[in-house]
């Protein structure tokens, strides 16, 4: 009486194991498509998981950088592509969020144009002062910038990047006009700030972190809901009182939206038992990045989120690239 039972339970397990995702059945050679030139930290992060995915996919991967316009060239090759798994989109929140949202030369839908498989990394923008500026937190910077328009100034790395807009956000809640100072890049920001030629910063954590431990700078604050692991002993804006900065840039991977879920998945276990490694996770550091692996879902959460929280204030400041 049970044997006919016992046969359909024992096909229906033998079927849904050999449907599952299996990392060795993806074929090779796979593709991380990076939209920045070789020996940047982009660069640097996708070769570390590189690294280890050959591992886990069991099949090899390369790194291939298709720099131009800020990551679009890079986005607009992967989305056109098939969706067979083998070539991925090394991609952070200046490419899927902030530069949709500032340029109408942007061809590419963040969202309806890939299929996420999971966020490699976050890291932190730092509020950072000349330790000649008289200011010991973001309120005493501010109150000083209401009332002295030289300190109103803020240098950021690029024009229309997150620190751009958390200036201005920053200004805009506290109804003072701080000006947002574009440079070609971190490094000469932050020359700048040591040479006393700007009064402040907003830069990525790494960039000051040396600086702030040596008592050159001192940095008031940093944005996310914890404290950065590069700098503990610096606060957060939301432990500061100062709400809407809950979001950190990131790194993640992407596959064009006709991919189908089981790669994605399959790609997703991979990544994650890569940046597992305490090995990784210590690499990642160096490079002012901290472990942050997700779900395809909560990535893609990310991006919607991310997406919703800065379109208001790119809007409301009225800047655009093109």
């Amino acid at each position: 009486m049970n044997l006919p039972r016992q046969l359909i339970l024992a096909t229906a397990a033998l079927l849904a194991f050999s449907t599952a995702p299996q990392a060795q059945d993806l074929k090779g050679p796979v593709r991380l498509i990076v939209g920045y030139p070789a020996g940047g930290s982009a660069d640097a992060v996708a070769r570390m998981v590189a690294e280890g995915l050959k591992d886990e996919i069991k099949t090899s991967v390369v790194v291939e950088n298709r720099a131009g316009a800020g990551g679009q060239i890079a986005a607009d090759y992967v989305r056109a592509l098939p969706g067979d798994g083998t070539t991925i989109l090394v991609a952070n929140s200046h490419m899927m969020v902030m530069l949709p949202l500032t340029s109408k030369a942007v061809k590419y839908d963040s969202v309806a144009d890939f299929k996420p498989i999971g966020r490699m990394t976050s890291f932190y923008e730092a509020i950072a002062l000349p330790s000649s500026v008289a200011a010991t937190d973001v309120k005493q910077w501010i109150d000083l910038a209401k009332g002295d328009a030289k300190l109103s100034s803020f240098g950021v790395p690029a024009a229309g990047s997150v620190s751009h807009f958390i200036g201005y956000k920053l200004g805009a809640d506290a109804k003072v006009s701080l000006q947002a100072v574009p440079y070609k890049g971190a490094a000469p920001l932050v020359q700048d700030l040591l040479g006393n030629q700007i009064s402040a910063g907003i830069l990525p954590i790494l960039d000051v972190a040396q600086h702030s431990q040596s008592g050159k700078m001192r940095v008031l604050a940093v944005n996310g809901t914890k404290r950065a692991q590069l700098l503990p002993e610096v606060p957060t804006l939301k432990e500061l009182g100062v709400s809407g900065f809950d979001s950190l840039e990131w790194t993640a991977l992407f596959v064009p939206r006709t991919t189908p879920d089981a790669t994605s998945e399959r790609l997703n276990a991979a990544l994650n038992k890569v940046l597992a490694q305490k090995s990784v996770q210590e690499r990642l550091l160096k490079l002012g990045m901290e472990s942050h692996p997700s779900t395809p879902a909560e990535l893609s959460s990310l991006v919607s989120s991310d997406l919703a929280t800065w379109r208001p204030v790119v809007k409301a400041s009225g800047f655009t690239i093109d």
